[in-house]
């Protein structure tokens, strides 16, 4: 017999792995799986009282009941649907390495019967992504040391990694990174660490697959509220944050759905005519430059006057400037 104090896991083990919408069990099903696997007897009754006792306790069973057919668990941590779009999102974020993405899948995968666990599927699209992923291996571990130093309001030190033309992440330089860690965030499918330089006033952003090596220091790192933190991070573009100014773009009306996506509902937008559209907004001005270029043929930046200059400066000095 089994201890009676385990029944109610053993009934949960045995619904959470074997049933679903799609696959009920039977009072005999539970008895034959706990006894197959757990090589422990349970009668009819003993089920039906540990089913009782696990509803008690807040875990939803449909039953003959409420299905005429028998008994499956019908809410999980993640519904299907929660863990194929998380599932997604690990392979659209490249600083997860191609090892780290499998192992992750596979823990999403778990939250389902075993019946919809197959990572065969996901097979061919992780060979695919592959060569998006990143080598740094130490993501996660950089995440656990970095947020123990946020919490401790430590200074971390740390390598700075870049890519090498042999294709290879190599030290930036020499001398360790020594900043103060603001916070870590998501953005353009990259993960960054918002962090203080030493020897400089402004927050910059680090990529976190670039990082390497962290070390909390003993020093106690520079305070920033965190209403100024969000106030760098909101009007950030293209991971450039700094200090937001007054930016009017020309835009072509067919990258509308573009602009609202990257600047916020929050901009300003009047019609200038049949074409074109005028946004005007507030960001920092480098990183709109980045963005203006990449739609070079759809926007025209009109203020502020020296960011104007820059991207005309940087047409000028192109690649393709003798064609």
């Amino acid at each position: 017999m089994a201890n009676s104090r385990l029944n109610a896991l053993y009934v949960l083990k045995i619904l959470y792995d074997y049933s679903d919408e799609e696959h009920i069990l039977s009072n005999s099903d539970i008895a034959k799986k706990i006894e197959k696997i757990y090589g422990q007897s349970l009668d009819r009754r003993t089920i039906s009282s540990a089913i009782n006792d696990l509803q008690d306790f807040g875990i939803y069973i449909s039953t003959y009941l409420d299905n005429r057919s028998g008994y499956y668990l019908e809410t999980r941590e993640l519904e299907e649907s929660e863990a194929r779009l998380l599932i997604d999102a690990v392979f659209s974020l490249s600083y997860i390495s191609e090892a780290q993405s499998k192992d992750i899948i596979k823990k999403l995968l778990e939250t389902q019967s075993i019946y919809k666990r197959s990572m065969s599927r996901y097979i061919n699209k992780i060979e695919r992504s592959s060569e998006m992923k990143s080598t740094n291996k130490e993501v996660f571990l950089n995440v656990e040391v970095i947020n123990e130093a946020i919490d401790k309001a430590r200074k971390i030190k740390f390598t700075y990694l870049e890519y090498g033309l042999d294709k290879k992440l190599h030290p930036r330089r020499e001398k360790p990174y020594i900043v103060s860690p603001h916070e870590m965030l998501a953005m353009n499918n990259k993960y960054y660490l918002a962090a203080s330089a030493e020897g400089h006033e402004d927050v910059v952003l680090f990529r976190m697959d670039f990082i390497d090596g962290v070390e909390i220091l003993d020093e106690v790192k520079e305070k920033i509220s965190d209403y100024e933190i969000d106030r760098l991070i909101k009007k950030a573009t293209y991971a450039f944050i700094g200090e937001a100014e007054r930016i009017v773009m020309r835009c072509d009306k067919g990258i509308l759905g573009y602009v609202i996506e990257e600047f916020g509902l929050d901009i300003n937008i009047r019609d200038e005519s049949e074409k074109y559209f005028i946004a005007d907004f507030r960001a920092p001005s480098n990183g709109i430059e980045y963005w203006a270029l990449q739609f070079l043929p759809y926007v025209e930046v009109l203020e502020p006057k020296e960011l104007r200059e820059n991207i005309i400066d940087s047409i000028k000095a192109n690649l393709y400037k003798d064609f």
